[in-house]
Protein backbone atom coordinates (compact mmCIF):
# COMPACT_ATOMS: atom_id res chain seq x y z
CA UNK A 1 0.00 0.00 0.00
CA UNK A 2 3.13 2.66 0.91
CA UNK A 3 4.11 2.15 -2.51
CA UNK A 4 1.23 2.67 -4.65
CA UNK A 5 -0.68 5.24 -2.44
CA UNK A 6 1.28 8.44 -3.52
CA UNK A 7 0.76 7.51 -7.20
CA UNK A 8 -2.61 6.49 -6.82
CA UNK A 9 -3.60 9.60 -5.05
CA UNK A 10 -2.53 11.32 -7.69
CA UNK A 11 -4.52 9.84 -10.26
CA UNK A 12 -7.44 10.47 -7.95
CA UNK A 13 -6.58 13.86 -7.63
CA UNK A 14 -6.79 14.64 -11.10
CA UNK A 15 -10.71 13.79 -11.14
CA UNK A 16 -11.86 14.35 -7.76
CA UNK A 17 -10.15 18.17 -6.32
CA UNK A 18 -11.79 17.88 -3.03
CA UNK A 19 -8.60 16.25 -1.15
CA UNK A 20 -10.73 14.28 1.36
CA UNK A 21 -13.25 12.66 -1.97
CA UNK A 22 -9.70 11.96 -3.30
CA UNK A 23 -8.73 10.00 -0.30
CA UNK A 24 -11.69 8.46 -0.35
CA UNK A 25 -11.26 7.12 -4.09
CA UNK A 26 -7.40 5.56 -3.38
CA UNK A 27 -8.95 3.93 -0.26
CA UNK A 28 -11.96 2.25 -2.28
CA UNK A 29 -9.05 1.92 -5.05
CA UNK A 30 -7.40 -0.29 -2.70
CA UNK A 31 -10.30 -2.06 -1.04
CA UNK A 32 -11.65 -3.11 -4.79
CA UNK A 33 -7.72 -3.98 -5.61
CA UNK A 34 -8.33 -6.73 -2.83
CA UNK A 35 -11.52 -7.78 -3.20
CA UNK A 36 -10.61 -8.70 -7.10
CA UNK A 37 -6.86 -9.60 -6.84
CA UNK A 38 -7.53 -12.88 -8.16
CA UNK A 39 -9.48 -11.33 -11.80
CA UNK A 40 -5.86 -9.85 -12.13
CA UNK A 41 -4.67 -12.22 -14.67
CA UNK A 42 -1.06 -11.34 -14.85
CA UNK A 43 -1.39 -10.22 -18.64
CA UNK A 44 0.26 -6.51 -18.65
CA UNK A 45 1.86 -4.87 -15.45
CA UNK A 46 0.17 -4.64 -12.06
CA UNK A 47 0.63 -0.89 -11.89
CA UNK A 48 -1.48 -0.53 -15.05
CA UNK A 49 -4.01 -2.22 -13.41
CA UNK A 50 -4.20 -0.77 -10.38
CA UNK A 51 -4.05 2.46 -11.74
CA UNK A 52 -7.07 1.65 -14.03
CA UNK A 53 -8.68 0.73 -10.92
CA UNK A 54 -8.37 3.99 -9.27
CA UNK A 55 -9.18 5.77 -12.19
CA UNK A 56 -12.75 4.20 -12.38
CA UNK A 57 -13.13 4.75 -8.56
CA UNK A 58 -11.98 8.36 -9.12
CA UNK A 59 -14.91 8.70 -11.74
CA UNK A 60 -17.07 6.88 -9.34
CA UNK A 61 -16.98 9.16 -6.56
CA UNK A 62 -17.27 11.95 -9.49
CA UNK A 63 -20.74 10.89 -10.15
CA UNK A 64 -21.20 10.03 -6.27
CA UNK A 65 -20.72 13.74 -5.81
CA UNK A 66 -22.29 15.64 -9.15
CA UNK A 67 -24.52 12.93 -9.95
CA UNK A 68 -24.52 12.35 -13.79
CA UNK A 69 -21.05 13.58 -15.92
CA UNK A 70 -22.68 15.35 -18.11
CA UNK A 71 -21.09 15.41 -21.61
CA UNK A 72 -22.97 17.61 -24.51
CA UNK A 73 -21.60 16.77 -27.83
CA UNK A 74 -20.98 19.92 -30.00
CA UNK A 75 -22.38 21.12 -33.31
CA UNK A 76 -19.20 22.27 -34.22
CA UNK A 77 -15.42 22.16 -33.39
CA UNK A 78 -13.64 25.02 -33.75
CA UNK A 79 -10.48 24.28 -36.23
CA UNK A 80 -7.58 25.76 -34.97
CA UNK A 81 -3.71 25.46 -36.25
CA UNK A 82 -2.50 23.14 -33.13
CA UNK A 83 1.34 24.51 -33.52
CA UNK A 84 1.84 24.04 -29.44
CA UNK A 85 3.16 27.16 -27.95
CA UNK A 86 6.97 27.27 -26.90
CA UNK A 87 5.75 28.45 -23.79
CA UNK A 88 4.63 24.39 -22.83
CA UNK A 89 8.82 23.70 -23.17
CA UNK A 90 8.87 26.53 -19.66
CA UNK A 91 5.85 24.85 -17.89
CA UNK A 92 6.28 22.50 -15.10
CA UNK A 93 3.99 19.74 -15.17
CA UNK A 94 1.95 20.60 -12.58
CA UNK A 95 2.02 24.38 -13.95
CA UNK A 96 0.42 22.39 -16.62
CA UNK A 97 -2.30 20.39 -15.31
CA UNK A 98 -3.44 23.67 -13.52
CA UNK A 99 -4.03 25.07 -16.88
CA UNK A 100 -5.74 21.96 -17.78
CA UNK A 101 -7.75 22.22 -14.61
CA UNK A 102 -8.90 25.26 -15.76
CA UNK A 103 -10.95 23.65 -19.34
CA UNK A 104 -14.32 22.87 -19.11
CA UNK A 105 -14.86 20.04 -16.53
CA UNK A 106 -15.87 17.17 -18.96
CA UNK A 107 -13.12 18.55 -21.81
CA UNK A 108 -10.61 18.70 -18.70
CA UNK A 109 -11.93 14.80 -17.59
CA UNK A 110 -11.45 13.39 -21.05
CA UNK A 111 -7.91 15.51 -21.92
CA UNK A 112 -6.64 13.44 -18.79
CA UNK A 113 -7.99 10.31 -19.42
CA UNK A 114 -6.40 10.44 -23.07
CA UNK A 115 -3.44 12.34 -23.09
CA UNK A 116 -2.35 11.27 -19.17
CA UNK A 117 -3.81 7.84 -18.65
CA UNK A 118 -3.64 6.66 -22.35
CA UNK A 119 -7.19 5.49 -22.45
CA UNK A 120 -9.15 5.16 -26.41
CA UNK A 121 -12.08 7.32 -26.71
CA UNK A 122 -13.75 4.02 -26.89
CA UNK A 123 -13.13 3.13 -23.18
CA UNK A 124 -13.68 6.87 -22.04
CA UNK A 125 -17.12 6.56 -23.70
CA UNK A 126 -17.42 3.44 -22.12
CA UNK A 127 -16.54 4.86 -18.61
CA UNK A 128 -18.32 8.08 -19.05
CA UNK A 129 -21.53 6.78 -20.48
CA UNK A 130 -20.96 9.05 -23.13
CA UNK A 131 -20.73 8.17 -27.30
CA UNK A 132 -17.16 7.67 -28.26
CA UNK A 133 -17.99 10.60 -31.09
CA UNK A 134 -18.87 12.99 -27.93
CA UNK A 135 -15.06 11.99 -26.13
CA UNK A 136 -13.40 12.72 -29.12
CA UNK A 137 -15.48 16.00 -29.71
CA UNK A 138 -14.34 17.18 -26.35
CA UNK A 139 -10.85 15.91 -26.64
CA UNK A 140 -10.68 18.36 -29.55
CA UNK A 141 -12.39 21.15 -28.06
CA UNK A 142 -10.15 20.94 -24.68
CA UNK A 143 -6.98 20.63 -26.88
CA UNK A 144 -8.09 24.05 -28.69
CA UNK A 145 -8.97 25.81 -25.90
CA UNK A 146 -5.58 24.85 -23.67
CA UNK A 147 -3.28 25.61 -26.72
CA UNK A 148 -5.40 29.11 -26.59
CA UNK A 149 -4.78 29.63 -23.61
CA UNK A 150 -0.86 28.52 -23.75
CA UNK A 151 -0.52 31.03 -26.45
CA UNK A 152 -2.12 33.58 -24.24
CA UNK A 153 0.69 32.39 -21.37
CA UNK A 154 3.30 32.91 -24.48
CA UNK A 155 1.80 36.49 -25.51
CA UNK A 156 2.36 37.67 -22.02
CA UNK A 157 6.00 36.42 -21.58
CA UNK A 158 7.20 37.86 -24.56
CA UNK A 159 5.25 41.35 -23.28
CA UNK A 160 7.29 40.83 -20.42
CA UNK A 161 10.54 40.06 -22.31
CA UNK A 162 9.80 43.44 -23.85
CA UNK A 163 9.27 45.57 -20.97
CA UNK A 164 12.39 44.16 -19.12
CA UNK A 165 14.22 44.68 -22.48
CA UNK A 166 13.26 48.00 -22.70
CA UNK A 167 13.76 48.83 -19.18
CA UNK A 168 17.61 47.84 -19.40
CA UNK A 169 17.91 49.86 -22.23
CA UNK A 170 17.12 53.00 -20.39
CA UNK A 171 18.14 51.75 -17.61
Amino acid sequence: MRLYAPILINICKRYVYDPDLAYDAMQECFLNTFKYIEKYSGKGSFDGWIKRIAVNCALGVRKKMKGELYIHEMDQVLHITTDIPDAVARLKEEELLKIVDELPESCAVIFKLYVLEGYPHKDIAKMLGIKESSSRSQLARGREKLILRLRKLEENEYRRMDNLFFQVQQG
